[in-house]
């Protein structure tokens, strides 16, 4: 099987060659912009023959490079699918199988490591908190723009986490102007089709695509794209309610693995046509564009250059290698793997499935039992490339993560709180996709704090549906809590608890309902379990810290609320909370240097601007404690202002 090109205006088909023209690298090309739109399926853009939206600036490139009609993602989810196209592997190799627990370890070499190895400007600009730098993915970029250090204590929804086409555009193109005169490898991420899209996907689409034109605009402007290599793609499609999901992640059908890949060389295009029909994935991505740049790939690169085809060469045959791990390690349900490979498509799974997507590219009719023998051969070849490539990775098994990075992943949908995990390894997804979808709604629901009794009818139809999730006791006391049920909140925390003692937000749920109802040794007991399991959990050590106080122990508050302001420096309520502390045991001077500390914090907090004229008075200093006062009746003119 060799990937093959159809000129425009031929019938003939050239198999085992692909004429591309003249086309071969540009001599003068010294830059290389690596593009890459979140949850972008491919068949929603008009250069891949979507009717009902137009994008133009996707479209204007693809007509001036190569269009890649077959080209898809090895994993639905944002860091392992980049860590693939940063690196080179597939996930069995580089271990990144979530969004969650896992991160690209520092042994691993990654595109931005070779080009500044070779003397480039390296920079990222990154569109969502999920590809912080603390995931691994900034390896080897000097310049990573990353605009998601706001504490979760100050983050309402999860458009904190992340920012839109036009703010990563300006970073990058105020980057780009201070460094246009030197040789540069730009990576650029576009977080917009994914959820929210407060305007709907077509419209979010559509704004990238004008970003995209404004990148444009300023390369011609600035005679760049005579030496700039231009590569767009994405992670991962979007379902959009294809096989019950509206989302991503927990199957691997064509709707969230078919992705668009664009390669605009520098100078554009010397040939005719440039679509290309083979199969190609994300795993190629690095060694065809270190091969475009004329730089040698490392020997870990699994992956294929796709250059030779701009010299009327072929390329090796290669299978595509697909996987999801979330029915797994969120639900402990089990895994999916697929290998495609031609015309067919195989899904490992309880239910194994086969596809002959040449003719059923939605993947419509499973052919397993039909074709046994196919059947049987794809699975083998599947098993062979897993016993190849997993690299002892035998094991999947998420790390340790800590309370801020868990509660900025749940904003943004990724995680499921623990509360789906059971030992259901023998059931399939496809038996599930409508508990899944059910329970991401429960979820969505308690965490807007939309709940109404139709929450707990729901939760009994997911209890019917899924009786192997251990964790639904969880979200039955969240609903209670929510309602106001504190005790039947409290008897299914305390099941919840007993059942998963391992879910760090059902345990420190738990503490907060026992402090709300004053039973103190309870609510101690469970903190310092939380504590045990996560010291790095600052809102729990407060919570402890709280209820040292109310229970007369204000030296072991003090000392909580101390560790957590050295942990957590930006975190503004320890140091209010260090503030009184320190007030009511007499210091004022140390009190006004907290209460100072969280006004830089939060300027605009006019109750933090009045317990900091508080220090000020106690201690005699009235012309700034009286600066404070109006400061903080001009931010809040409702505040009510203290007889004197």
């Amino acid at each position: 099987f060799l990937l093959s090109f159809v000129p425009m205006g031929c019938s003939r088909l050239f198999v085992g060659s692909i004429l591309f023209g003249l086309l071969l690298p540009s001599l003068e090309a010294r830059n290389l912009i690596l593009i890459s739109v979140d949850t972008l399926r491919a068949d929603r853009l008009s250069c891949y023959g979507y009717q009902k939206n137009r994008t133009p600036h996707f479209d204007r490139w693809a007509s001036e490079g190569f269009l890649f009609q077959q080209a898809f993602s090895e994993y639905p989810l944002t860091l392992p699918a980049h860590a693939t196209m940063l690196t080179g592997q597939f996930p069995v190799t580089h271990g990144v199988r979530e969004n969650v627990g896992f991160d690209l370890k520092s042994a691993q070499t990654t595109l931005a490591e070779v080009f500044r190895a070779n003397g480039y400007r390296t920079a990222a600009f990154i569109g969502s908190y999920v590809l912080a730098s603390e995931f691994g993915i900034s390896q080897g970029f000097e310049t990573f723009d990353e605009d998601f250090t706001t504490s979760i204590e100050n983050v309402g929804a999860s458009t904190d986490l992340q920012r839109s086409a036009p703010e990563v555009t300006r970073a990058f193109l105020a980057w780009l102007k201070r460094n246009q005169n030197n040789n540069f490898f730009a990576f650029v991420h576009f977080y917009d089709p994914h959820t929210p899209r407060p305007q709907g996907y077509d419209p979010e689409v559509s704004l990238v695509d004008r970003s995209v034109g404004e990148i444009d605009d300023f390369l011609r402007q600035n005679r760049l794209l005579e030496k700039t290599e231009i590569v767009l793609t994405s992670d991962h499609g979007e379902s959009l309610g294809d096989h019950g999901e509206a989302g991503h992640g927990f199957f691997i059908y064509d709707s969230t693995l078919h992705i668009p890949l664009i390669i605009r060389p520098a100078g554009g295009r010397a040939g005719p046509d440039g679509t290309v029909k083979g199969q190609v994935s994300l795993v190629d991505l690095m060694p065809t564009v270190l091969d475009m740049m004329g730089l040698k790939s490392p020997a870990s690169v699994q992956g294929r250059s796709l250059t030779p085809l701009f010299s009327k060469r072929t390329i090796r045959d290669a299978a595509i290698y697909s996987e999801s791990f979330v029915p797994e390690l969120q639900f402990g349900w089990s895994a999916l793997r697929s290998l495609r490979l031609g015309r067919y498509k195989y899904i490992g799974a309880p239910k194994p499935e086969l596809y002959d997507v040449a003719r059923d590219p939605a993947e419509t009719k499973n052919l397993y039992a039909e074709l046994r023998s196919v059947s049987q051969e794809y699975r083998a070849k599947l098993q062979d490339f897993l016993e190849k490539y997993q690299a002892g990775n035998v094991a999947v098994k998420p790390g340790p993560v800590d309370a801020e990075t868990r509660s900025k992943l749940t904003a943004l949908g990724y995680i499921n709180t623990g509360a789906g995990r059971s030992k259901a390894r023998s059931i399939d997804p496809k038996d599930r996709i409508a508990a899944f979808e059910q329970y991401h709604e429960i979820l969505n629901r308690l965490s807007e704090r939309r709940v109404d009794p139709s929450v707990f009818e729901d939760l009994k139809k997911l209890n019917a549906a899924a009786p192997e999730l251990d964790g639904i006791s969880f979200l039955f006391a969240w609903a209670y809590e929510s309602s106001g049920n504190k005790q039947e909140a409290r008897a299914n925390y305390q099941l919840a608890v007993d059942r998963q003692p391992d879910n760090p937000m059902a345990r420190a749920r738990y503490a907060g309902l026992l402090i709300s109802l004053r039973d103190w040794g309870e609510a101690e007991k469970q903190l310092i379990e939380v504590l045990r399991r996560d010291p790095s959990d600052y809102k729990s050590r407060n919570n402890l810290a709280g209820l040292y106080q109310m229970t007369g122990r204000k030296p072991q508050a003090l000392e909580e609320v101390r560790k957590i302001t050295e942990m957590r420096p930006r975190y503004s309520a320890a140091w209010q909370n260090l503030g009184r502390l320190l007030g009511e045991s007499g210091n004022w001077k140390e009190a006004e240097a907290a209460f100072g500390h969280a006004t830089q914090l939060e300027p605009a907090n006019a109750a933090i601007r009045l317990r900091l004229a508080q220090a000020l008075r106690a201690q005699g200093k009235l012309e700034q404690a009286a600066r404070e006062e109006q400061q903080a009746y001009r931010l809040n003119p409702a505040l009510q202002r203290p007889k004197r």
